[in-house]
């Protein structure tokens, strides 16, 4: 089974396995900077496992997401200035008798009935900016000081209620963001080109200090499929084409079933 956490690696069995992780690949040699070796090292991994291991059937990895928490801080910092610009704008503008109605500044990342579920989560107006404030601490999900003290529920509440806006924003994160046609997140990058698919979003996948500071705990599997690598890695050479599957593209859509389709 393609494993949903760090536990699930450490508890993993070698006898009659079906599924083999990569959780790590790094370039060691200086010389080989700028080299393209990923597609190459995989393939050649993937013969060996295959012959020692013939009961082998599916090849992923157990990623992380570097850069979410810090991409996440940015949107929101900037949907707050470009509220209170809004804000401001409305102010002048009844001041000058117009009657033109605030709009509420959304890129579509997250629709109004979402950002009003965090408001009624943490009881504030300013629901982003207490979502930013609790996930600075890396131990929110287990310390009693981060259980919506403006609101009601237990840790355990907020975590499960959060799972949706988090998943989905991460989703978005991977998806969707680009820049310059290509994926924020270098470690997609590093898999997609080397012609991997998106499989899977696993929620509270890695809740070591590092993990939630750098990623809210989330991490992602990347599927490799031996048939479809090469159309994969062709396609996003040429179009920057990502292959997702309802395991990520199911949270953009507000509705996650953390399961492949």
């Amino acid at each position: 089974e393609i494993p949903k956490s760090m536990s699930d690696l450490q508890y993993a069995t070698e006898s009659n396995a079906t599924c083999a992780t990569f959780y790590s690949i790094t370039s060691t040699e200086p010389g080989l900077a700028g080299v393209e070796l990923g597609n190459h090292l995989i393939k050649s991994v993937v013969h060996v496992l295959q012959n020692e291991y013939p009961t082998l059937t599916s090849f992923c990895t157990l990623s992380p997401i570097p850069k979410f928490n810090n991409w996440l801080e940015g949107k929101i910092v900037r949907y707050h200035e470009g509220l209170l610009k809004k804000q401001q704008s409305k102010q002048d503008s009844e001041d000058n008798g117009s009657d033109s109605p605030l709009r509420f500044m959304d890129d579509g990342f997250l629709h109004p009935s979402e950002l009003q579920q965090l408001q009624s989560i943490f009881s504030s107006e300013s629901s982003l900016l207490d979502l930013l404030e609790t996930l600075k601490s890396p131990t929110w999900h287990t310390s009693a000081s981060t259980s919506t003290n403006k609101g009601e529920g237990s840790v355990s509440t907020l975590v499960g209620k959060l799972q949706p806006v988090l998943m989905k924003l991460a989703a978005y994160y991977l998806t969707i963001e680009r820049h310059h046609g290509r994926p924020l997140c270098p470690v997609a990058k590093f898999h997609i080109r080397n012609g991997a698919e998106m499989y899977r979003l696993n929620y509270m996948a890695d809740t070591s200090s590092k993990g939630m500071r750098n990623s809210c705990g989330l991490m992602i599997n990347y599927r490799y499929l031996l048939d479809e690598i090469e159309t994969n890695r062709v396609k996003y050479e040429i179009n920057g084409d990502v292959v997702a599957r309802d395991g990520v593209k199911c949270w953009l859509n507000g509705v996650g079933n953390n399961e492949e389709n």
